[in-house]
């Protein structure tokens, strides 16, 4: 039986969560924000890497996974009608015109490695995926897919996980205190980012 970081078992939807199901939901949450989802798979890593790190790492590699399948997707979809594929992803919430502008520059001033940087300052992936097909081809761009969704997932993953086993460690939190804190993270982090774009 899977158990925490303090050897305690943990309940059955949290089982879940770090065991496969859990797996396949980064895989699919890492799909669905690479394409048309609005949330990234942070949220889920983040949760995950509360739970039970760092032997979660399976989950990001799945998330890592879905990302270049929704990629590819969306690379094909925009290279049969680029028009038509980026309409769709301009409705996705909080998607805006600016946004495709600074992917465009990106791509012209760093090429691939716009992917990377985009990633850490905000710039939603599946816009690289809609407009990549102007800029380069689709091995060359799902070949830098990886690394580029990679440092970001495991920033956060391994970041949460630590502050967790810390917390666990000197303070003594239990992990219904530790979820609680992801919350409020997540509540904080999505409200500024939100806010920022709106204002802008």
């Amino acid at each position: 039986m899977a158990g925490s970081a303090n050897s305690s078992p943990l309940p059955r939807w949290q089982q879940a969560l770090v065991g496969p199901p859990g797996i396949l939901i980064a895989g699919l949450w890492g799909f669905a924000e690479a394409t048309f989802f609005f949330l990234i798979p942070d949220v889920f890593l983040s949760l995950v890497a509360v739970l039970l790190w760092p032997r979660t790492w399976k989950h990001v590699l799945s998330a890592i996974v879905g990302a270049v399948l929704g990629g590819a997707l969306l690379f094909h979809l925009a290279a049969a009608d680029q028009q038509r594929t980026r309409l769709a992803v301009a409705r996705v919430p909080f998607i805006r015109e600016y946004m495709f502008t600074k992917v465009d520059d990106g791509f012209r001033s760093q090429g691939l490695y716009a992917l990377l940087s985009g990633s850490i300052g905000g710039i939603p992936y599946k816009l690289y995926a809609v407009e990549a097909p102007r800029f380069t081809q689709e091995s060359r761009f799902l070949l830098a897919t990886p690394p580029a969704r990679a440092v970001r997932f495991l920033l956060v993953w391994s970041a949460f996980g630590l502050i967790a086993a810390s917390l666990r460690a000197r303070l003594a939190l239990r992990t219904v205190h530790l979820l609680w804190i992801y919350s409020l993270v997540w509540i904080v982090v999505y409200a500024f980012y939100w806010g920022r774009i709106l204002s802008g």
